[in-house]
């Protein structure tokens, strides 16, 4: 490390050895090297540590320390980010794990509250395949053009078919993906308000290529409990290849959406939100 530093200009030894080229370096030197260490702590390049101890411009200096210190900001925002995209994560993988582990297929009644999503619309070119890689590889890219870091959402990817019977006979031509938007994401583009319906739901364990079954399975008990369903369907990925490369993993939460009653449970949500004042 000392050598390097001398190879950039930081230090000098204070003496060579001959012939052994033994280096020495005064306690003076050591303390310019603690300080060369203490500013790579605070993030500072070296290039910049240069800078600042030798160029004698205060000013400069001045603005050195006032981007680092915007930087760190910025960087700190970006922790906060990923830890809330990791606990989103951990939190699929516990429900994906108890799914799987109790082979829990039962089908109930679920509102969806209405959220923030980051969300990409694609057509579907007339017989594709894999297109829910195509959605999500070109979704990644339109965030990366947005300016988004992949932090910036976070969750399971909830597709949207606009229609249940064309997404069980492989007959859709148009499909929606939404995602989480996190409060301080970088960029505002591409987002729109989800949810605020009740549905039908249930999950689906394995490879999406028998998923027909499970529709088929959750449209029969909508019947038989005389819900009206609104005909769209949303595929909630729970365990997916980003967890897993094993399809027979795969826990994806299918949602019916219903006519009734939303409305009312949506009152209800929003009521657990709002701040209650009791009247003196």
């Amino acid at each position: 490390m000392l050598r390097y530093y001398e190879q950039i200009g930081l230090i000098r030894p204070d003496k060579i050895a001959e012939p052994s080229h033994y280096r020495y370096y005064s306690v003076q030197t050591m303390r310019q090297v603690q300080v060369i260490r203490y500013l790579i702590d605070e993030g500072f390049q070296l290039e910049e540590i240069k800078e600042m101890l030798f160029s004698g411009d205060m000013d400069r200096l001045q603005e050195l320390f006032m981007q680092r210190i915007e930087k760190t900001k910025g960087e700190i925002q970006y922790y906060y980010q990923r830890l809330d995209s990791l606990r989103a994560w951990y939190a699929l993988v516990v429900e994906g794990r108890a799914v799987y582990r109790h082979k829990n297929r039962a089908i109930t009644m679920k509102y969806m509250p209405e959220k923030q999503f980051f969300y990409y619309d694609r057509k579907r070119k007339p017989g594709e395949q894999d297109s829910d890689a195509y959605l999500e590889t070109e979704y990644f890219t339109m965030s990366k053009r947005d300016g988004h870091s992949m932090v910036d959402m976070g969750g399971a990817f909830h597709v949207k078919y606009d229609s249940f019977t064309e997404r069980m006979d492989d007959s859709y031509s148009h499909m929606t993906l939404f995602q989480t938007m996190y409060p301080h994401s970088k960029s505002q583009n591409n987002i729109v308000s989800f949810g605020g319906f009740l549905a039908v739901s249930s999950y689906h364990i394995g490879s999406y290529a028998d998923i027909k079954e499970s529709y088929a399975r959750m449209l029969g008990w909508a019947q038989r409990h005389d819900f009206k369903l609104r005909g769209d369907c949303y595929e909630r990925h729970v365990l997916d290849i980003y967890s897993t490369a094993h399809e027979e993993y795969f826990v994806t939460e299918l949602l019916l959406p219903v006519v009734e009653e939303s409305e009312d449970f949506g009152m209800i949500e929003q009521w657990k939100l709002e701040k209650i004042v009791e009247k003196p």
